[in-house]
């Protein structure tokens, strides 16, 4: 089974094992997935445990340690492709071999900067709207065909501008991206709650109680 943690998941793994109160769940998670699952780091975990997307981080890259632990217990060796690179290698179809290598790039993150701006650009307009738009200027700034990488992207970037009741957050187009490269892909992806109501069909939030009904899903295995 492929299995992506995003960057909530991971990060509350590594936390256990540093000895970090309140991530106990999490601990028994990496536990029952090891030799049931295999989930990969990508650059976009680099990003967010190096250059945190959520505020001030005095502490950034303290975790870098506790990942790499995390991950060497549950990627098999192999490691997520930049999107650049995933979305390209969609003009031919999709390959799982087309999002992960063999290897390691703790020194590599994400790169955002084509996208920067975007999601600001689409406030205020209608879902529709949004989805015209944001499909039009993905496709601009990247140079990219209409695949399932920027269909998705743009999706997930409309729905995220036209939702009028939500507040944005620092990490949404890092989240929208991660999600885009990564779900065409995965059995499941583990992730938060906000991006699991986007994504129902193979994601699982982070709450308490998904955590561990994931814990015993695992264990049956």
């Amino acid at each position: 089974m492929l299995v992506y943690l995003d960057q909530n998941y991971a990060s509350r793994m590594a936390k256990h094992l540093l000895g970090q109160k309140g991530h106990e769940a999490f601990g028994k998670l990496l536990k029952a997935m090891q030799g049931k699952a295999l989930a990969p780091p990508s650059p976009f975990h680099v990003l967010e445990t190096l250059f945190p997307q959520r505020g001030l981080e005095a502490k950034a890259g303290y975790l870098l340690p506790a990942l790499k632990e995390v991950f060497a217990a549950l990627s098999g060796g192999y490691w997520v492709r930049p999107w650049q690179e995933v979305a390209l290698r969609q003009e031919r179809g999709l390959f799982r071999e087309d999002l992960l290598f063999r290897g390691e790039a703790w020194e590599v993150p994400a790169d955002l900067s084509p996208f920067q701006g975007l999601l600001e650009g689409l406030r205020g307009l209608s879902y529709g709207e949004a989805l015209e738009a944001a499909l039009r200027e993905v496709r601009a700034r990247t140079g990219l065909k209409e695949v399932p990488f920027t269909r998705l992207l743009a999706r997930l970037l409309a729905r995220m501008a036209s939702d009028p009741t939500r507040k944005p957050r620092p990490s949404d187009l890092l989240d929208a991206v991660m999600a885009a490269t990564v779900y065409p892909y995965v059995d499941l992806l583990l992730t938060d709650r906000y991006l699991r109501n986007l994504l129902p069909e193979r994601s699982v939030g982070g709450r308490r109680k998904e955590v561990e009904a994931l814990v015993r899903r695992f264990a049956g295995e």
